[in-house]
């Protein structure tokens, strides 16, 4: 693992039940195995947010950043992207309100 953990969304709007997503960890090289998927996601330009917060209030930060790339009319693709830079640890949950989430859309052409 060289990166963030991070998640794809392949819904086409926010949604905080029954999403379709893929969480997916960075790493260096490797080789698929049983149910794990190895592949190189694209790169390319990006609209992101910064959200500080829990979870549980990620939708507003999605509607802003939908908001501002209809409003330049930004296309972008889908999956977004959600990179998790500060979240809860692996033994103790950490401070909801101190977690800091980037979210992304590609822009298309």
């Amino acid at each position: 693992i060289c990166g963030k953990p991070m998640m794809l969304h392949h819904d086409t709007e926010y949604k905080a039940d029954d999403a379709n997503f893929e969480a997916v960890m960075p790493i260096k090289k490797g080789e698929p195995t049983g149910e794990i998927q190895v592949r190189e996601l694209p790169g390319g330009e990006c609209l992101s947010l910064m959200h500080l917060g829990p979870y549980e209030e990620l939708s507003r930060s999605y509607e802003k950043l939908f908001t501002h790339a209809k409003s330049q009319g930004v296309n972008y693709s889908i999956p977004t992207r959600e990179v998790y830079h500060k979240g809860p640890g692996m033994i103790f949950r950490g401070n909801p309100k101190k977690y800091l989430t980037e979210i992304q859309l590609m822009i298309s052409q």
